[in-house]
């Protein structure tokens, strides 16, 4: 018993000492803004000119890249977070740090986060993330990490579609481990209203966090096997999901009139392609695709969220672009556990 108790204190201290390294100086990269304005001026404008040539390809790559960020800093927790100390969620957190970027290796037979469920074969916007690293390695070797590349590219992402633009807290360092385990962890778009809070509460978001971080899906769409439950048998009654607007039921079943096509269906009805209030609009009108979405309307601890945001559109840009802040700080890694990538998909070799 005395043993355990020991190794939980030096845990304890360890998650503490690392959370004042990650909430202060990060290995002489101190959080804040304009971090590469002397180290590397042109980072910024580097990774809006690649986003914006990708995107003029293919328009659906804003969505892809939010989504990719989201997807880095959600990873499931520790375990050692389940105690739920006060100082539980500063460094256990895998967190906003690239690890979405790497790839398996041949020799050590790694299964890393973009081969989990969530991720594989809809996890886009990696070409983007590397283009972006190679420009930036050329112009300012070893300074700008691949986490601080996609965040700055997500936050980009939603204001080249009419979102508000915010400053990205830079300096993070790049993670060195990447895990499928942890990526099949990712909130659920099943999940009910008290998963969701509590996923985000484990990660130092709220509840208000929960409703505006979710109006990403202004962009984007999702596949009909993530929401065809909701169409004919919800939970195993043989009836569709009583939240879903008769009319937009009408028109999902014929988006998706087998459970198993492979159709693809806008999240955000008619606005896929403006970063705007539409999808929380949608929302209270019951014309939610995922259940994960409707579910916010539909609790009490979060409708209220989603009706203002519904009205404000300005409330919903400024509190997105607050959000997004505190969301980056997930995990954040620095020179103790992490490292600065040259190849946002592989890990430095020393």
């Amino acid at each position: 018993m005395e043993t355990w108790r020991g190794s939980v204190l030096v845990l304890l201290l360890l998650s503490l000492s690392l959370g004042i390294l990650a909430h202060g100086e990060s290995g002489g990269r101190k959080h804040g803004y304009h971090s590469y304005s002397r180290s590397c001026p042109q980072a910024e404008r580097i990774i809006r000119d690649t986003l914006s040539k990708h995107a003029g390809w293919d328009r659906t790559i804003p969505a892809g890249v939010l989504r990719l960020h989201f997807h880095d800093c959600f990873v499931d927790v520790s375990s050692f977070t389940r105690f739920k100390f006060w100082f539980s969620n500063f460094a256990v957190l895998q967190g906003c740090d690239g690890s979405i970027l790497l790839d398996s290796t041949p020799t050590d037979g790694t299964k890393v986060e973009k081969l989990s469920l969530p991720n594989f074969m809809s996890a886009r916007g990696f070409e983007v993330i590397e283009e972006a690293k190679q420009r930036l390695e050329a112009a300012c070797p070893g300074v700008v990490s691949c986490a601080d590349t996609l965040a700055i590219a997500a936050r980009d992402s939603t204001v080249m579609l009419g979102g508000k633009y915010y400053q990205v807290p830079t300096g993070r360092y790049d993670g060195r481990v990447s895990s499928q385990e942890r990526g099949n962890t990712l909130p659920s778009p099943f999940g009910d209203a008290s998963a969701l809070i509590q996923n985000f509460k484990e990660r130092g978001l709220s509840v208000q966090d929960l409703v505006v971080l979710s109006g990403g899906h202004t962009l984007g769409t999702a596949g009909c096997a993530t929401f065809s439950n909701r169409l004919d048998n919800f939970t195993k009654t043989g009836k569709p999901d009583p939240t879903i607007n008769p009319r937009y039921l009408s028109h999902l079943r014929r988006q998706c009139p087998a459970p198993g096509s492979p159709n693809r269906v806008a999240l955000d009805k008619g606005s896929e392609f403006v970063f705007d209030n539409s999808y929380h609009k949608n929302l209270a009108r019951r014309n939610g695709v995922l259940t994960s979405d409707q579910v916010l309307n539909e609790d009490s601890r979060t409708s209220h969220y989603v009706k203002n945001f519904a009205h404000k559109q300005h409330d919903f840009l400024s509190q997105f672009a607050a959000s997004m802040v505190k969301m980056g700080y997930i995990g954040w890694k620095n020179k103790h556990n992490g490292e600065i990538r040259r190849v946002c998909s592989m890990v430095n070799t020393h």
